[in-house]
């Protein structure tokens, strides 16, 4: 064959060849039958291994301004716009039923830093995507809660109450074992985090207001204002204050000596008497006379010099207290508030009763 013929007929060859077979590529811009069968094969395996998960749906917030739209509308709506939080959060009456799988980790406690931390809690958990975006209308996103029934302690010490674990939604993303060998996703993963006692989620753990509420189940604020109880108890049995320990009335003190400080009993150097004690100088006094201000927090020691009170001590036999004396008669107050309405309430009563969470 002359070598012009072969040439030619190679040629034919190569363009028959083109047009029957196409090239090979494992992507295709459409989903197919191969997607839908891996799709299928993916999600049974999350629902056979995985656990059960219930989805408290986050669905916007209370005070939705649809008419701003520059903020969003729905479930992504900002009510905040400078702190970027949504404070009251409303959440689906309904609980939807998802399997989830994730890898569970042994309790890390960290011990380099001041108290006991937990460096495991947040949770890395995988859904099918598909599967959630057809029960909850969407995939899983920022601010929904999830509530574990595995991770229930029913064999707690003390007999208390056990109760499912809930965590929140604070990221989402595609993992990168999600993707098929042609490109296409198929899992959902959500970073969870523990959920707190806050007002946000009071569609979900209630107010407070009900002693059977999980939002008094949950919270540990009880267990920490009576720890704190506990160790200003301590302090004062272990180092009890001793009223005495700044008596300085049976010793003698050089009043002209530079640099004599008299200690603070409320009483007058060598044993020298006071005149009197209110609220308000005598008009009356005589030069060198003591006198105890009792408006004073501590009580106040004067001497009269000409026509000028020179202070000489505070009585500083109090009980054990702070060093801040205004914060002491703060924190420490006792006392009880009459309304408006003729009904009593402590003053000192905790900032989450006195102000109740409501939509702004």
């Amino acid at each position: 064959m002359h070598y012009s013929n072969y040439h030619i007929l190679c040629q034919e060859l190569y363009k028959v060849i083109n047009t029957a077979m196409p090239r090979l590529s494992l992507w295709n811009k459409n989903k197919t039958n191969d997607y839908d069968f891996q799709d299928k094969i993916i999600a049974e395996n999350i629902n056979a291994g995985g656990t059960g998960v219930y989805v408290h749906k986050y669905i916007g917030t209370y005070t939705d301004d649809s008419a701003d739209s520059s903020t969003g509308t729905g479930d992504l709506y900002i009510q905040d716009v400078l702190f970027l939080e949504n404070r009251d959060r409303k959440y689906d009456t309904d609980i939807y039923e998802l399997r989830g799988s994730y890898t569970p980790g042994d309790p890390d406690f960290d011990l380099t830093q001041f108290g006991l931390f937990v460096n495991n809690d947040s949770l890395f958990m995988t859904f099918h995507m598909n599967t959630c975006a057809s029960l909850l209308g969407r995939r899983l996103m920022s601010g929904d809660v999830i509530e574990l029934p595995h991770l229930r302690d029913d064999l707690l010490l003390g007999g208390g109450e056990a109760i499912n674990r809930y965590f929140v939604v604070s990221d989402a993303g595609r993992p990168a074992e999600g993707y098929d060998a042609r490109w296409w996703p198929h899992l959902w993963r959500v970073k969870l985090t523990n959920i707190t006692d806050s007002p946000e989620y009071r569609d979900i753990l209630g107010t407070g207001e009900q002693a059977d509420d999980l939002r008094n189940i949950l919270s540990t604020y009880s267990t920490e204002i009576a720890i704190s109880d506990k160790v200003q108890a301590m302090a004062a049995a272990e180092a009890p204050y001793d009223a005495n320990y700044l008596a300085s009335g049976h010793l003698y003190v050089d009043e002209d000596a530079p640099g004599i400080h008299v200690s603070g009993d409320g009483t007058p150097p060598n044993g020298a008497a006071v005149v009197g004690s209110g609220i308000s100088f005598p008009a009356d006094a005589d030069e060198g006379a003591y006198y105890l201000r009792t408006d004073f927090e501590p009580h106040r020691l004067f001497l009269k010099n000409l026509s000028v009170w020179r202070k000489v001590s505070d009585d500083k036999t109090a009980v054990w207290s702070a060093a801040n004396k205004i914060l002491t008669s703060f924190v420490n107050n006792d006392d009880q508030a009459i309304n408006t309405d003729g009904t009593t309430a402590p003053i000192k009563t905790n900032l989450s009763k006195a102000v109740k969470p409501k939509a702004d």
